[in-house]
């Protein structure tokens, strides 16, 4: 069985992203400084951020992956690489 475990200061700092990304004045500083706005939230500030825009969506490909469970054609798997990588994209209006 494959279990992911979060803690609660994952989930802590998750929320607070949350809450910067939508929000567009967060966001924006997020964008203009990461370094500073991750560090006050208490994540990493060591990261890259590419921000989707309405006509540019950032796929994340996993750092690591499971080859058993690529080799076995594991459709759940599947599905996890699928949510990790796109993570919250969604668009109500798709760009033409």
């Amino acid at each position: 069985m494959h279990a992911t475990v979060t803690s609660r200061k994952e989930m802590e700092v998750g929320a607070k992203l949350g809450s910067i990304i939508q929000d567009s004045s967060a966001r924006e500083q997020l964008i203009e400084s990461p370094e500073t706005v991750l560090t006050e939230i208490g994540a990493k500030s060591d990261v890259t951020i590419y921000a989707d825009t309405a006509d540019l969506v950032h796929l994340v490909i996993p750092a690591d992956v499971d080859k058993t469970r690529l080799a076995a054609d594991d459709e759940a798997y599947f599905e996890e690489l699928g949510l990790a990588a796109l993570g919250s994209c969604y668009y109500e209006d798709l760009p033409e």
